[in-house]
């Protein structure tokens, strides 16, 4: 968390700790370590050479502690969870995620419902849906017992290797449908950046867009997260304005209810959240 938030403060605050609790933690960890672990300045942390040896250690063995855990009382946990996701993610962030899941809890039956995220929030609050990964929208609140904010994922262009489709005077794009958050944003920076548009194809399916892109037949708007062979990042030195980030949501509709949903939640907030934090 240190590394993360890059001060003591906001460390703190996430643990419902004093400062000096979270300073006598941090001396502690080092005269274990034999080492200082972090140089400090005035205004954030900095790993020290040390540090970024352990880092990577630390990790792992948070992650074969939770993994132990897991595994220990998967025998008891059975069921099936309804996880709801737009495609994007189902494409690129989910898969290793539900893998490592069913392999730690075999009992549990998970479905996965794609859409976009605001078809998602009514699909949850109609409790069609019991856990559900989507992008922060304006004006679109699920009716859920729980909201946790994942991170934030800044969003990129996107055009074939060695192609020329971002030259055009009026720029081709390749968008999912209205109602898309990443579409929004996009159109929003390039009339405010006075390039002038067109979409030359909406597709429903993420497969469908990276199509286009590859033919050199347009530019998308992707995650910045997500890698795409033959594809590379455009920016203001190929005259594409920045874009803003979104935010990676998990809504759990009934926490406590399924017992499944709840553990599939946390392995979600653990496996995929670098900032998680709750907000209602």
């Amino acid at each position: 968390m240190l590394v993360e938030e890059r001060g003591v403060t906001r460390v703190a605050r996430r643990q419902n700790l004093t400062q000096p609790a979270v300073s006598l933690q941090l001396a502690r960890l080092e005269e274990a370590a034999g080492q200082r672990i972090f140089e400090r300045d005035r205004r954030h942390l900095r790993l020290t050479r040390h540090g970024e040896i352990l880092l990577p250690y630390a990790r792992l063995m948070l992650k074969l502690h939770d993994d132990a855990r897991a595994r220990l009382s998967a025998e008891d946990i059975a069921g099936r969870v309804t996880l709801g996701c737009p495609d994007l993610y189902a494409a690129f962030l989910l898969p290793q995620t539900l893998a490592r899941f069913r392999a730690s809890y075999p009992g549990v039956e998970v479905t996965v419902r794609c859409a976009l995220s605001a078809q998602l929030a009514e699909e949850i609050s109609n409790g069609r849906l019991d856990v559900a990964l989507a992008t922060r929208m304006p004006h679109v609140h699920p009716k859920v017992g729980s909201v946790t904010l994942l991170r934030h994922e800044p969003l990129v262009w996107l055009g074939a290797e060695n192609g020329a489709a971002f030259k055009a005077d009026t720029i081709p794009l390749a968008m999912l449908p209205d109602g898309n958050l990443y579409r929004d944003y996009a159109l929003a920076a390039l009339n405010e950046a006075g390039r002038t548009w067109r979409i030359s194809c909406i597709s429903e399916s993420i497969a469908g867009m990276e199509a286009m892109a590859l033919a050199d037949a347009a530019v998308i708007v992707l995650a910045a997260s997500v890698k795409v062979n033959g594809l590379r990042r455009l920016d203001a030195e190929d005259g594409l304005p920045p874009l803003p980030d979104v935010d990676l949501m998990l809504w759990q509709r009934e926490p406590g209810l399924i017992p499944a949903a709840d553990h599939l939640a946390a392995y979600i907030i653990k496996d995929i959240g670098t900032t998680a934090g709750r907000d209602a």
